[in-house]
């Protein structure tokens, strides 16, 4: 399995990775790729959104720069920004040797371990995907399945900003709050986002008996060049 750190990339080009990874991997030759990223300031609505949780006019988004995209995932309407973690893992279920109810349970206990490492303690909320701190969600979880690989994943909101959370009901949860990592740090402290991917990627590790190579940008690109 390996893990690539994409940086900073609009929503678009994480997209496009993600499907050519996936057809990488259902055609033959390329190994589970887990993606580690964060997106420009974005909107997406899952299968199960409605227009009723986007809270302003589309039109009103994009005068802010603010994309809008509808995709294939499970869950409803979440976004994506600078400081918030998104984990795309695209993984062949047979070979990881779990289902998907499986998978997704995984992918929160990873969020959980990674937050018990700064001390904090996520919990689940039976009828809510994702993970939450008391009553307030810090992680979002949605993920695609085509030819048993998986595509999208899970989103940690590490540091503080809620510029977006105004527009639209997150999740489709009314009666819950946001959170995030930094809000449990000391004041003059702040989350490292490198430390929290390390976690992330051992605690994927463990949860799913799995072995990770870390692989950079460039590396990975020569990778997919060279694959049949």
């Amino acid at each position: 399995m390996i893990a690539v750190d994409l940086g900073i990339v609009p929503y678009d080009e994480g997209l496009r990775r993600q499907h050519d990874a996936h057809a990488g991997n259902t055609e033959g030759g390329l190994d589970d790729v887990i993606f580690l990223l964060e997106h420009d300031p974005v909107i997406t609505m899952g299968k199960s959104g409605s227009g009723s949780d986007l809270l302003v006019m589309e039109e009103a988004l994009a005068a802010q720069g603010i994309a809008l995209r509808r995709v294939n995932r499970g869950g409803k309407i979440t976004c994506h920004y600078h400081g918030q973690l998104v984990v795309y893992p695209v993984v062949d279920l047979i070979r990881l040797g779990c289902d998907v109810h499986e998978f997704v349970n995984g992918l929160e206990e990873i969020v959980m371990r990674t937050l018990a490492d700064f001390g904090i303690r996520g919990r689940r909320i039976r009828r809510y995907r994702g993970v939450f701190v008391d009553d307030d969600k810090i992680a979002s979880v949605g993920i695609e399945v085509r030819n048993h690989v998986t595509l999208h994943g899970f989103s940690l909101n590490v540091r503080e900003d809620r510029s977006l959370y105004p527009l639209f009901v997150s999740c489709g949860i009314a009666d819950k709050g946001i959170t995030f990592l930094d809000s449990f740090l000391p004041p003059d402290a702040a989350a490292d986002m490198g430390t929290v991917k390390v976690g992330i990627l051992r605690h994927f590790e463990e949860v799913f008996s799995a072995s990770i190579l870390e692989m950079d940008r460039e590396a990975f690109g020569k990778a997919m060049g060279k694959r049949p």
